[in-house]
Formats: structure tokens, C-alpha cells, sequence
């Protein structure tokens, strides 16, 4: 008999699309900041806006939390000749362009405005919840943002009927391996759409993990990571028929091959 898991999903660019969202509100606001500098047009806008704030998220304690009125800094640092490297490490000084100094607060201001936007339902994810709950499958969200925002969320696109509940927390090793004991002997598989964040701790507290990788790959992780997961999909559902037909027949083969006690 197949042993049927628990899934344990990553919400933003897993579920649905939020780094459309975010990448829309970037170019915006590097839009804002090169109206400053009278800078025209950009052959890879969103790259090169990119290219700052990761520069940032490495230094950053919050990492990619870091707060956005950074990005306006570095953005404008780099229209005076910075590097993202460079530019960075001048945000992290307190350095504030003059030409960014009394327009900072509207800037970050329309930011937001545009992060409001909610996002998309990925493709693949109604089916793939679906399949999950007509095989009686469980699926929770795991969340480091807040777990009243993704159940709000999950209503408002419509899937809050397929998902169990919503836990909030740092995914780190700790996390999953509280998770993992949590539904114990019942084994916990993560879908997730960053290696680092979703899939290696999962993998060292003992969970299955299966990468839906996303569209925004930050260029610290690096590319053998993207391999390494138990499982690669290039959809939610697609992750999803991977585990009813992998996962519950493994496991089910190998607890009646074990001795009884």
C-alpha cells in the first residue's frame, strides 16, 4: 500500500507569480531614478537593475529584505559611474546622492503602490493542488512572509479550499526538521523554487526536496544547485505527478521489505 506524504509548498514564485510583480516595480522605479539623471533607455533594464540589488542583497544582513530606498541610492550611484559592487558598499556607508535626496520618499513610495499589485496564479497549480488533494495528499504552504498575507492571498486566488493551512517561519535546517517530526512517520516532501532557501535545509532535515525553479535565479547560488534537488519539475503540477508516482510507491516498497517487530 503507498504511503501517502505530506507537501510542504513554498507560496511566492511557487504558487503564484510574484516576481512579475516585483520585476514591473524595479523597472519603475529605475525608471524614477534615471528620470534624474536624464539616462535614456537601457538594452537589459531589468538586468541591470538586478545586477544592484543583488549587489545589495550580498551585503545586507536582511538580505533581500534589505529596505528599497537602498535600491533608489545604488540605482542612482550607478548613474554616476558606481558598479553595483561599489555602489553597495556606498548605500551601506549612508552615502545619498543629492539628485535622490528630496525625491527618495516618493520613489519608494510609488515602489510599494506597485507591489500592492497581487500576483498571478502560476501555471500548473490548480491541477497540481487538485491531483494532490484527489490522491489525499495534503499540501500546507510554508512561509517566511506573513502567514495572514498568503492565506489572504490563497483566497483571494482562489486555492484556500486546496491548501490544508499556512505556517510561518525562517526556512532553515531547524524549520524543516521541526516540520519533518511534526508529521512524522508520514514523510514530508518541499516544493520550492529556490535551492538555497527551499531545498538544501529541507534536504539535510531529512525531506524530500523537489525545485519548481522560478525566473529570478540569484547569482550566488551556484548552478550545480539547481541539480542537486531530489526532483527537477518546470511546473507546480508536474512536481506534483512526481510525487504520487514516486514517492508513496518507494517508500511503500521499502516498509514491506522492513522486518516486523
Amino acid at each position: 500500500m503507498a504511503i501517502t506524504p505530506v507537501i510542504l509548498a513554498d507560496a511566492d514564485n511557487t504558487l503564484w507569480d510574484t516576481d512579475s510583480v516585483f520585476a514591473e516595480a524595479q523597472l519603475a522605479l529605475l525608471a524614477d531614478v534615471d528620470r534624474l539623471f536624464d539616462q535614456q533607455g537601457r538594452s537589459d533594464a531589468l538586468g541591470h537593475v538586478r545586477a544592484y540589488d543583488q549587489a545589495l542583497a550580498k551585503i545586507d544582513h536582511r538580505h533581500l529584505r534589505y529596505p528599497p530606498h537602498l535600491l533608489v541610492r545604488a540605482l542612482a550611484l550607478g548613474n554616476l559611474g558606481h558598479g553595483p559592487v561599489e555602489a553597495a558598499r556606498l548605500t551601506g556607508s549612508h552615502h545619498t546622492p543629492p539628485a535622490v535626496a528630496e525625491t527618495e520618499e516618493a520613489i519608494v513610495g510609488r515602489y510599494f503602490e506597485a507591489l500592492g499589485r497581487g500576483p498571478e496564479l502560476l501555471s500548473g497549480v490548480v491541477d497540481g493542488l487538485v491531483a494532490a488533494r484527489d490522491t489525499g495528499i495534503e499540501v500546507w504552504i510554508l512561509t517566511e512572509g506573513s502567514a495572514d498575507r498568503q492565506r489572504s492571498r490563497a483566497a483571494t486566488l482562489g486555492i484556500a479550499h486546496l491548501v490544508k493551512g499556512v505556517s510561518e517561519g525562517t526556512k532553515n535546517v531547524e524549520q524543516f526538521d521541526r516540520q519533518r517530526r511534526r508529521f512524522a512517520p508520514t514523510p514530508v516532501v518541499v516544493i520550492g523554487d529556490q535551492p538555497d532557501r527551499d531545498i538544501l535545509p529541507a534536504q539535510t532535515a531529512g525531506c524530500t526536496g523537489v525545485l519548481v525553479p522560478s525566473g529570478f535565479r540569484p547569482g550566488w547560488i551556484e548552478t550545480a544547485a539547481w541539480r542537486e534537488a531530489d526532483h527537477v519539475a518546470d511546473r507546480f503540477d508536474r512536481a506534483i505527478d512526481w510525487i504520487i508516482a514516486t514517492i508513496g510507491s518507494s517508500r511503500a516498497d521499502a516498509a514491506e521489505l522492513a522486518p516486523r517487530a
